[in-house]
């Protein structure tokens, strides 16, 4: 009996360290198939982040293009700056001195050197093939845009010229006059309000009558634009001031709307009046265009080339 127990104490004992064995080995395979799925943990994490830092990369070229664009542009608009600069230098040297009068001569020039000093009436009229500095004959009648200048003046004045060219001026009647008897030369008035909205008129022809006629509109062509026609009713009609009144009018319709030009009974535009944002006939306005009325303008400008 004591055989018999020992024998199955053995069984017993061997049972026992087998089921230890199998237990071992079930925890190995569970400690491999965690230890596989952290390495497919760490390998997928690992893309992800070799991933991001190649995107990374690429962000980081890209910007350092981009820098290097942006570098390439700032230093071309640099040099355009400088150039305009020096472009304005070169204008500056034309401007006149004084703001009371503005003179021009339109009298035909001669120059030893024709890239620098010789008058040109418009760019067409050189057969120069290289950049250079022209003297131009200025073919901008008048312009307004801040109420820095008086424009309520006299005959003298108007038929001279007054102002600062490029800034608010008057070119002169006497240098219209002179210029459109020359050739076919057109009319482009670009005007805007105090808002911001612009509009402009273009007339196929343009063209004033000399002092003896008072600069009467002679010619002005068909219209075309965005602001409506306002200068067709005062073609034909004499220049006025308030001291040269010429208006068929029996009053002085340059007195009585602070202003200067080609009045008729009176007017339904009226460029030369008072710088004001206000609605009246006495201001810079353009009647015929709906939206303005008699609304006061900002912004003039009446310019002319040769077709």
């Amino acid at each position: 009996m004591g055989l018999g127990e020992d024998a199955v104490s053995f069984l017993e004992l061997f049972v026992h360290v087998k089921e230890l064995g199998e237990t071992v080995l079930n925890n190995q395979r569970s400690l491999e198939g965690n230890q596989q799925q952290v390495n497919q943990l760490m390998h997928h994490h690992q893309k992800q982040l070799t991933d991001r830092v190649d995107d990374l990369q690429v962000g980081v070229s890209a910007n350092v293009s981009l820098v290097a664009d942006y570098s390439k542009q700032i230093l071309n608009l640099q040099t355009i700056c400088a150039n305009h600069d020096k472009i304005r230098q070169e204008l500056d040297r034309f401007r006149p001195n004084s703001t009371h009068s503005l003179k021009v001569d339109l009298s035909s020039s001669e120059s030893k050197d024709d890239t620098k000093k010789a008058t040109i009436k418009s760019c067409k009229s050189t057969n120069s093939k290289s950049s250079g500095i022209f003297n131009l004959l200025l073919e901008n009648d008048s312009q307004r845009f801040d109420g820095s200048v008086n424009f309520y003046r006299g005959w003298s004045d108007y038929r001279d010229g007054f102002g600062v060219i490029g800034e608010e001026f008057w070119l002169g009647l006497e240098a219209i006059h002179q210029i459109t008897k020359r050739g076919t030369y057109e009319l482009m008035v670009e005007l805007e309000d105090f808002s911001g909205n612009y509009k402009y008129a273009r007339y196929t022809e343009f063209q004033l009558e000399g002092e003896a006629e008072k600069y009467a509109l002679k010619k002005l062509g068909s219209y075309s634009g965005t602001a409506d026609d306002s200068l067709a009713y005062h073609k034909g009609m004499k220049f006025s001031t308030f001291d040269s009144d010429n208006d068929p009018h029996s009053s002085n319709c340059a007195k009585q709307y602070k202003g200067a030009w080609w009045y008729q009974a009176c007017h339904y535009s009226n460029l030369n009046g008072e710088h004001l944002n206000q609605k009246s006939s006495a201001t810079i306005n353009w009647q015929k265009s709906t939206s303005w009325a008699e609304a006061g303008l900002k912004y003039t400008r009446m310019m002319i080339r040769e077709k």
